[in-house]
């Protein structure tokens, strides 16, 4: 597949990992918390998750998006000239209330 096609399909499968894992913390809930947090992290050369940690907070959810990163599968780590790179990501999590 090209390389745009891929880069979907991951984005997809990350999407799912979340929606699938991500449960909205009963006392935010409870409390009317809602919100963007962002997680950073460091995906190692081996494809690992590392140095996870809360770029914007959302007191009361940023625990679960934590929790949830730090659960991830390996990733594909980043390359340069064909060796494998540590790449420094992130990514936003919202949690709304319905």
């Amino acid at each position: 597949p090209s390389s745009a096609a891929s880069d979907v399909y991951k984005r997809q499968a990350l999407n799912t990992f979340i929606v699938s894992n991500l449960k909205y913390p009963v006392f935010a809930q409870e409390k009317g918390i809602q919100g963007r947090v962002v997680v950073k992290f460091i995906v190692e050369k081996d494809g690992s998750i590392s140095n996870v940690e809360v770029d914007r907070s959302v007191p009361g959810l940023d625990n679960e998006a934590m929790r949830v990163v730090k659960a991830m599968p390996k990733w594909i780590p980043g390359q340069i000239n064909g060796k494998a790179v540590k790449v420094e990501c992130s990514h936003p999590f919202v949690f709304r209330l319905q």
